[in-house]
């Protein structure tokens, strides 16, 4: 009958082994500051609003180097822990909407580079907006409806000047997505539209032109059926918009 002294894995040289074969990783300075700091934030120990100490007064806290502590504050400012201006103490603030999407827009922006990128980020606004304007068929109030025609309106004053258009285009877009009244909705939309347009090829005046008018044409469609509160057909009109403004700038191989 064996004993548990006799398990393999427990033998001293197995241990070694394993230990040899899994060194542990050593955290780098600024990698520690800023986690006692994220915590130091995180349990209340700096208010909301109260601005850090001093550079020096970390590095004396701290026992490191000004890099290390500067590398520390500049990732707590990437989390949205800590604001930053020049010749102020960090001060210390909370995570917004616009946190979570300043932190995922360089990945993004490296998967629209990728083979199919593009393509799933048109899907996803499809899929996204497809449930905007559904809600805004059957929740948008009479003044969310107004705005959305005044932005309707601004389309049809800049069909020939094609910057002035992109806004207006983007503008009729952001108010169907404020009408849930969501924050998070709107930091979403406003970063799929800028990654998106960031990544369009060039086309042609021309081209441009026609397809403004034809965009146009759309969006009265949309808001018509938002009117009539018929979320099918303002979701249709939706979905015929947004694979039109596909086909427009990535035209299909012959």
């Amino acid at each position: 009958m064996s004993t548990s002294d006799d398990r393999p894995f427990e033998k001293p040289e197995a241990i070694g082994h394993a230990m040899r074969r899994r060194p542990v990783p050593r955290k780098k300075l600024s990698d520690v500051v800023e986690e006692e700091l994220e915590q130091m934030i995180r349990r209340r120990e700096f208010a909301e609003g109260e601005q850090l100490p001093s550079e020096r007064e970390l590095m004396a806290f701290f026992n490191v180097g000004r890099p290390s502590v500067r590398e520390a504050l500049a990732a707590l400012k990437r989390k949205g822990l800590v604001q930053i201006n020049n010749g102020e103490r960090a001060r210390v603030c909370r995570p917004s909407a616009d946190t979570i999407i300043s932190e995922l827009s360089g990945m993004a922006k490296d998967f629209l580079t990728k083979p199919g990128g593009i393509a799933h980020f048109e899907q996803l606004r499809l899929f996204f907006e497809s449930s905007l304007v559904r809600y805004a068929a059957e929740f948008a109030t009479d003044e969310q409806i107004a705005r959305l025609g005044k932005a309707l309106e601004m389309n049809s004053q800049s069909l020939d000047d094609n910057d002035l258009f992109i806004r207006s285009d983007i503008e009729f877009h952001r108010e169907l997505a404020e009408i849930p009244g969501n924050p998070i909705f709107m930091v979403i939309h406003v970063a799929l539209l800028d990654w998106l347009i960031a990544a369009r090829p060039t086309v042609s005046l021309a081209e441009l032109h026609a397809h403004n008018n034809i965009s146009y044409q759309q969006h009265i469609e949309i808001y018509q059926a938002i009117c009539k509160r018929d979320p099918d057909a303002a979701d249709k009109a939706l979905k015929s918009h947004l694979n039109s403004v596909f086909a427009a700038y990535y035209p299909a191989k012959k």
